[in-house]
């Protein structure tokens, strides 16, 4: 599929839509130097312009009407992004200015790109793999440091080159197998099974910790849900408030002032978190509190993560005992608030963690955040370690293990050589599909309507 080429020029703004002091608008294609010279007139420099050159000057709908005063780069294939002629305008970010450079450009031979475009001719002319290109919109969309670090290893070729070894390391046995098969008289240059049964313990056990990763991978790009929860009155919402940094809940001396859950998406330490405000958890008095206690409870036994709050300030009450109860057995950190008022006599909470804070003042809220952030990447993964983060991986991944799986096997009950090649062709053919060396065009599509049209 490498080498393949599209014969048309394509255009798309490559930058978000809204005012700003710039804005990117991207071509690329064939008729990309004759497209531009139709609309750009560089100012002390004439066409063809320098490669990888910043140079000056307008962009025209036509010899006299200016449309915007701009910097342009041209890039000469192959020495660009997708691989092909490349320019890229850079003007003022009024949406009336953009979309004039962007229809200029459309009036004078180009079209428009589609989502992921940009970078699928850069996968289809072979500059990058597949997991490569994926990757592009994970770096787009990371939210944190750590999975930008990770997705970063991936677009450099980290993964691309763990799955070409394991890719060469079975084309290897079957390479062997075929010549005892084929030409039983050189046998004894092949490999034994021996060996190769050794090397494939070893491949299955880094695929399988490779696999194990995507559960890291899933917390980074959709975040650890989180659910607060406790008796009414303990300081929930001036919980959530302090971690968003924001009077997002409504709070209130009132018992039962929240009736609903509250949702809302935060980063702590690295630890993407969806956290979620609930109402306090009691006998409620009327229909709509019980509806919403009913909620609450259902979302705290289905979070990977529950903060317990607890008011450290009065004696324990047999609703927080109740509320232990419905959380036995969840993920949970014991929030001991109002650490700014005298305690009350000191209670054994079992073997959670526990972290002693004020909503109020924020005191103790870093050790909640560094506590989370033990829980969930402690020990998870390096700088240079790699993760999956793709379900489209992390299902293929299943696959070759369950196929390798099967084809040791098989070695170990001394079935025919040709027969335990059935599934190791399988998972070659799959890991090829992991890095786009065999993949169907609807797959391809379905990977790059997810992009932004300029990417």
């Amino acid at each position: 599929m490498a080498g393949a080429k599209d014969h048309k020029t394509i255009a798309a703004i490559a930058t978000p839509v809204g005012v700003g002091a710039l804005a990117v608008v991207r071509m690329s294609g064939p008729d990309t130097k004759e497209v531009l010279a139709r609309v750009f007139y560089p100012k002390g420099k004439r066409f063809p312009l320098p490669s990888h050159t910043l140079c000056y000057g307008t962009v025209k709908n036509g010899e006299d009407q200016i449309i915007d005063e701009v910097m342009c780069t041209m890039m000469y294939g192959p020495s660009s992004y997708t691989r092909e002629d490349v320019a890229e305008v850079y003007c003022h970010g009024g949406s009336s200015t953009v979309m004039g450079v962007l229809t200029a450009l459309y009036a004078n031979g180009a079209c428009p790109a589609e989502p992921g475009e940009f970078t699928k001719r850069a996968f289809l002319n072979g500059r990058i793999d597949l997991s490569q290109a994926e990757a592009v919109m994970e770096l787009i969309n990371a939210k944190t440091d750590l999975a930008r670090r990770a997705v970063l290893r991936k677009l450099s070729g980290g993964l691309s080159r763990r799955i070409k070894e394991a890719r060469d390391r079975i084309l290897t046995w079957l390479a062997h197998i075929e010549l005892s098969v084929d030409y039983p008289e050189h046998e004894e240059e092949a490999m034994n099974v021996a060996m190769m049964l050794q090397e494939g313990t070893v491949l299955l056990k880094e695929l399988e910790a490779l696999s194990a990763t995507s559960r890291l991978g899933d917390r980074m790009k959709s975040g650890v849900p989180t659910v607060i929860v406790g008796k009414p009155n303990v300081g929930k919402s001036s919980l959530m408030n302090a971690i968003l940094q924001e009077d997002r809940a409504i709070v209130t001396d009132i018992p039962g002032t929240t009736r609903d859950t509250l949702t809302e998406s935060i980063t702590v330490k690295n630890v993407p978190v969806l956290l979620t405000d609930t109402a306090g958890i009691r006998e409620g008095i009327d229909k709509a509190e019980q509806m919403g206690v009913a909620r609450s409870i259902e979302r705290a036994q289905s979070a990977e993560l529950v903060l317990h709050v607890i008011d450290r300030s009065v004696p324990l009450t047999d609703e927080d005992f109740a509320v232990a109860e419905l959380l036995e057995g969840q993920k949970r950190i014991i929030v001991l608030n109002k650490c700014d008022l005298p305690s009350a006599e000191p209670q054994d909470f079992g073997k959670d963690p526990i972290v002693e804070i004020s909503a109020k003042t924020g005191e103790g809220l870093e050790q909640l955040y560094c506590l989370v952030e033990k829980m969930f990447l402690d020990g998870a993964m390096s700088a240079d370690g790699d993760i999956i983060t793709q379900a489209r991986h992390k299902f293929l991944l299943d696959e070759i293990i369950r196929h390798l799986k099967s084809a040791l096997s098989d070695i170990q009950s001394s079935v025919p050589e040709d027969i335990v090649s059935i599934d190791l062709k399988s998972a070659y053919t799959l890991l090829g599909e992991m890095i786009g060396e065999a993949v169907g065009d609807d797959v391809l599509d379905r990977i790059f309507e997810e992009f932004c049209v300029g990417k």
